[in-house]
């Protein structure tokens, strides 16, 4: 077996090593392998992920089926939709169509006619291949699981409206650009304003492994394009890009919100959403690594990391060696298209790791309650409930509240948390937006609007420009009205009910902290009400489980709450389970009563007739009130000495002259008073010698 592997790695490398010089001269990088080449071992060959046969059923493997991205001179398509474009080449230009529609080329910068003679090609292959996204070099070929989880690689053309860092000398186009072949018999519109520069919307020439020199460390994106938001700096080159080219936001108050405008036939912004800083999945893996150290557990990484969740089973990296948090992979995969389709549009195929939105989300976004005898299962008292969204939406998970009351928003993440927001030559752009981002209907109604459309109604019409607004909001896909497109109706539903469920965990906070001070743990910091409440709970933990009724409501009522912080919807992913689960909790924390805690000592535990033993302990719960201490006659127990005053601390010291010989046993007890209950301590042992 290991000459099987030994033989297949000498062969792959050998055609790596025969085929790079062959594409050197197509395209930017010279180190590029077409997907022919991949097909050869990725088709049947043991032991090799099989993986040509399902990424040819994919867009990307038919980007440029018709070659249209690569023959026309339109640089802000041909560097996405064919493979290592090279824009300083000459494109050929359509300069006429004959009446039978057969194609006139120009020349130019001495390329004949189209089609480009083999190794002058502007780019390798006419669509979207391996080596754009794995890098075939023969050395960086190993070993690329963590690297490619890297967004880099897929934001290198799903950041439209980006720029590239640098500028391209280009040879000046002599003709207009056009996004289709002229009508037959028509000449092509000679170009009033030619360019020798340019500066395309995607990334050009990037190595997506790095290069011999670095390492096959994989470089930044930002070295070849500038995604900034939302603001450029550096601001592009004017002589190469228009400000109509770059990317645009729309205004809250006046201010950027971190939702796109332009949009491109199906939303290509990905990344810019993603990266912009409203998504948390980008920074899922940095925010785990800050709150539990540089080397956090595989528990945690399997969803805060992609390039763990990625990895083989048997090559998992440690928590200290993880680099990405949950970038494109972690949803996505590059090579089947699966089964899933768009929300607002059924042509798109997002090709996700699961069958759709109804598991894919909930596959993280979930408690992990065990379940019992087959039933779901609900959380343990004391234990601090960790995002349990799909608890939620299924109404399960929470103590002592009924469980089983799915909620009507279940299976819908997308239609909230993905709505689409882009607008592109006058029409929306259907693609989900990938900020996450609750866009609420009031928001949507009054972002400001940017004039994306000029129409003249009549030749003789002066110029109309229509103010497009934003298409969706986080309830419109299933609660727009005719007159109320963005479902503003809902806001103040919306809005009621958050603020109701935070009124109610403000009063079990107060609640909990007064519970905690009943039962004596309010802590050094009795102004710190969640302090308090926590100090209860690590001491209720230490008993081991045996609990009263007051400390398991406290540990209950800890729970529930923590559930509904933790989910973060705030009653609107399932009311009706939310706010009972809130009242659960207030009710709990009311229902701890204060039982006073004794504890008793004696020294000596041993002496001879006619010593004295000091009783010595504290009350927990007050600082005023007397103590009793008692010894046991037979079956019953008497008063041993007068009752003492508590001191300032709530301690107390009892002298008591042994009389008589033998083994005593004696505790100490508190009376009850109309503010709390009374307590008893512990029996203690003393021997009394002659």
């Amino acid at each position: 077996m290991v000459r099987r592997l030994l033989l297949v790695a000498i062969v792959v490398a050998a055609v790596l090593v025969m085929v790079a010089p062959a594409m050197a001269f197509n395209g930017y990088r010279a180190d590029f392998n077409v997907s022919s080449d991949c097909a050869v071992c990725h088709t049947s060959t043991p032991g090799i992920p099989q993986v040509y046969g399902v990424w040819s059923g994919t867009k990307h493997a038919v980007a440029d089926a018709d070659g249209q991205h690569a023959r026309l001179p339109n640089s802000m398509c041909a560097g996405c939709h064919t493979a290592n474009w090279d824009p300083s080449k000459v494109i050929p230009v359509a300069t006429a169509t004959s009446a039978t529609g057969v194609v006139t080329w120009g020349a130019a910068n001495g390329v004949p006619t189209a089609p480009q003679a083999t190794g002058n090609a502007p780019s390798s292959e006419l669509d979207v291949g391996c080596s754009s996204c794995h890098q075939s070099e023969a050395a960086a070929h190993t070993g690329t699981a963590a690297k490619l989880a890297s967004a880099d690689i897929c934001g290198q053309c799903h950041s439209r409206y980006s720029y590239t860092v640098d500028t391209y000398a280009i040879t000046p186009l002599p003709y207009v650009k056009v996004t289709t072949l002229p009508t037959p018999g028509t000449p092509v519109v000679p170009n009033p304003n030619p360019t020798s520069l340019l500066q395309p919307q995607m990334a050009i020439g990037y190595e997506t492994m790095g290069n011999a020199a670095n390492g096959w460390t994989p470089e930044a994106l930002s070295t070849k394009l500038n995604v900034a938001f939302p603001s450029w700096t550096p601001t592009p080159n004017p002589a190469a890009t228009t400000a109509a080219g770059l990317m645009q936001y729309w205004k809250l108050d006046g201010q950027d919100t971190p939702w796109v405008v332009n949009g491109h036939d199906g939303s290509a912004t990905q990344y810019t959403d993603w990266s912009g800083g409203a998504d948390k999945h980008a920074q899922a893996l940095k925010d785990l690594k800050a709150a539990m150290g540089p080397n956090p557990p595989a528990t945690c990484l399997e969803c805060h990391s992609a390039d763990y969740r990625i990895a083989p089973d048997n090559a998992k990296p440690r928590g200290d060696q993880t680099k990405y948090g949950i970038t494109c992979v972690g949803c996505h995969t590059p090579h089947d298209k699966g089964t899933a389709t768009g929300v607002w549009n059924q042509d798109f195929t997002p090709q996700l790791i699961t069958d759709g939105q109804k598991t894919l989300c909930v596959t993280c976004h979930n408690a992990e309650i065990a379940a019992v005898d087959g039933r779901p299962g609900t959380a343990a008292p004391g234990s601090q409930v960790h995002h349990p969204m799909d608890e939620m939406m299924n109404g399960t998970g929470a103590i002592d509240v009924p469980q089983g009351s799915p909620s009507v928003h279940k299976g819908k993440c997308v239609q909230c948390h993905m709505p689409p927001t882009t607008v592109s030559r006058g029409d929306i752009q259907l693609g989900a937006n990938h900020t996450f981002k609750i866009i609420e209907p009031d928001v949507a109604a009054s972002v400001t609007p940017v004039p994306l459309r000029t129409t003249t109604p009549v030749p003789t019409a002066a110029p109309v420009v229509e103010n497009i607004t934003m298409p969706y909001s986080a309830c419109s896909t299933c609660h727009s009205r005719p007159d109320d497109p963005d479902a503003t109706w809902l806001q103040n539903t919306l809005d009621d009910r958050q603020a109701a469920m935070h009124n109610w965990n403000d009063q079990v906070t107060v609640a909990l902290s007064a519970a905690a001070k009943r039962l004596g743990f309010a802590g050094a910091n009795r102004a710190t009400r969640i302090a308090n409440a926590n100090a209860a709970l690590n001491a209720i933990k230490d008993k081991g489980g045996k609990w009263n009724a007051s400390r398991l409501n406290f540990q209950k009522a800890f729970t529930n709450q923590s559930y509904i912080v933790s989910e973060g919807s705030w009653g609107i992913h399932n009311w009706d389970y939310a706010r009972t689960i809130i009242l659960k909790a207030l009710h709990e924390a009311h229902a701890v009563t204060a039982t006073s805690v004794i504890n008793i000592k004696a020294s000596p535990r041993s002496v001879k007739i006619k010593k004295t033993v000091k009783f010595t302990g504290k009350v927990t719960t007050s600082t005023t009130g007397k103590v009793t201490i008692q010894v046991k006659s037979g079956k019953s127990w008497k008063k041993a000495a007068k009752p003492v005053s508590l001191k300032g601390a709530g301690t107390y010291a009892v002298s008591i002259k042994m009389t008589k010989k033998g083994t005593f046993h004696y505790r100490a007890v508190f009376p009850a008073s109309a503010k709390q209950r009374g307590g008893t301590s512990a029996t203690i042992k003393v021997v009394v010698k002659k």
